[in-house]
């Protein structure tokens, strides 16, 4: 049986892959701040935004970098089974298709090959 819809299943396999990149720089992104925390390098960071450091008291302590590991941790994961599903609703909804269409063509072929026979009301008396 062909393949057909060739350019979902690339969509399909494309927000799967974005739903991996995703987690990977989700993850790598927590254990920065984490570090950055731990480190200490907060300070730099501070340094770095000037004047708009105000705005941000206290934000890069040892709590706080733990908090925002653990939110951006959760974020990404939430965010990684949000695009994981939209790749895998394309696939199902492909899925579908090629089950519906094969049972069509059982159908017909039990019912002698022809498409009228196979779905028409058998006829009157």
């Amino acid at each position: 049986m062909e393949k057909r819809f060739r350019v979902l299943r690339i969509i399909g396999t494309l927000w799967k892959v974005f739903a991996w990149i995703e987690l990977i720089v989700g993850i790598l992104s927590a254990l920065g701040v984490l570090i950055m925390g731990i480190l200490g390098t907060g300070g730099f960071l501070l340094q770095f935004l000037g004047e708009r450091a105000s705005m941000f008291p206290g934000a890069m302590g040892l709590v706080s970098s733990i908090a925002a590991f653990i939110v951006l941790l959760v974020g990404t994961v939430i965010y990684f089974l949000v695009l994981y599903a939209v790749g895998e609703l394309i696939f199902l909804m492909l899925a579908i298709e090629e089950n519906t269409r094969r049972t069509r063509q059982r159908l017909e072929e039990a019912a002698g090959g022809g498409a009228d026979r196979a779905f028409t009301s058998p006829p009157s008396p």
